[in-house]
C-alpha cells in the first residue's frame, strides 16, 4: 500500500453504492480509511480518523449531512458532496461545495477527485 495515496472518508448509506465508490476511489489512486452510513458515525469518523478528503452523500439515512460538512470544514478537510438534490435545495453556505450529482459516473467522480486533490495539493 502506497502511504502517499490520499486518505479518504466515504459517507454513503447505500451499501452497494458505497462499495462501488470505494472500488472506484481505489482505482483513482485513493485509500479509503473509513466509511459510514449515518450522520453520527460520519461525525465520529471525522473526529477520529485522519484523512485528506471525504466523499459525503448529502442524505444519510434520511438525515441531512450538514453537521458532517461543517465538521470537515472546521478541520480544514476538503470534501466532495454527492447528491440527488437540486442545487436550489442546497442551503447557500454549501452551494459552492464541490458537488457530484447522482447518478454519477466514473468520469464525473474522477474530475471531482482531481479537483479536490489539486486544491489540497495532496
Amino acid at each position: 500500500m502506497d502511504v502517499n495515496m490520499p486518505r479518504v472518508l466515504v459517507f454513503e448509506d447505500n451499501l452497494l453504492l458505497a462499495g462501488t465508490l470505494e472500488d472506484v476511489l481505489a482505482r483513482l489512486g485513493c485509500r479509503v480509511v473509513a466509511s459510514a452510513a449515518s450522520v453520527d458515525r460520519a461525525m465520529a469518523s471525522v473526529r477520529d480518523t485522519p484523512c485528506d478528503f471525504a466523499v459525503v452523500d448529502l442524505d444519510l439515512q434520511g438525515c441531512m449531512a450538514w453537521p458532517v460538512l461543517d465538521s470537515l470544514s472546521s478541520r480544514g478537510i476538503a470534501y466532495i458532496v454527492t447528491t440527488c438534490a437540486r442545487p436550489a435545495d442546497i442551503p447557500p453556505e454549501y452551494v459552492d461545495s464541490l458537488t457530484v450529482s447522482k447518478p454519477y459516473d466514473m468520469q464525473q467522480l474522477s474530475r471531482a477527485v482531481d479537483a479536490v486533490r489539486l486544491h489540497e495539493h495532496i
